[in-house]
């Protein structure tokens, strides 16, 4: 319980800071992180299903690679180097999947750490994206 109130606090704290500091591509996958956060909470609230990884969450599976089409869709269009990154660990979920639905013996800790760790990372990209952007923005404005 406490990794995802430390989790859903720093998608706050990142989803703040992205509409106050960052631009397009950081705002927008700041919002679709929060997003994915917040469908499957809601689906744990109203399901009571919340992290038994001894079978495929389906409902995850769905997340991740709705997750990823937009995040990629951003990372496309954008002109910066880390929404790319964050596309390509929030891949790493969908393939965490895939692997674990081809082995089924996949041991269930192993598969919630390839689950759950590239959200991490993406949380920590966008903070620093939304960094760096901010930083650029304000030697420009400087200038």
């Amino acid at each position: 319980m406490a990794r995802f109130l430390l989790q859903v606090a720093l998608v706050i704290l990142v989803v703040l800071f992205a509409m106050r500091k960052g631009g397009r591509p950081e705002r927008q996958i700041a919002m679709i992180l929060f997003a994915m956060l917040a469908a499957n909470t809601l689906y744990g609230l109203l399901v009571g299903w919340w992290s038994d990884y001894d079978q495929i969450p389906w409902h995850r599976v769905v997340l991740d690679c709705i997750g990823f089409g937009l995040i990629l869709i951003v990372a496309l269009r954008a002109d910066r180097w880390w929404p790319l990154w964050v596309s390509g660990v929030q891949l790493l979920s969908v393939l965490a999947h895939l692997l674990r639905a081809i082995d089924a013996d996949l041991h269930p800790l192993v598969y919630a750490i390839m689950d759950r760790w590239p959200y991490w990372m993406a949380i920590g990209l966008t903070a620093l994206g939304t960094y760096l952007h901010a930083g650029r923005a304000k030697t420009v404005s400087n200038d």
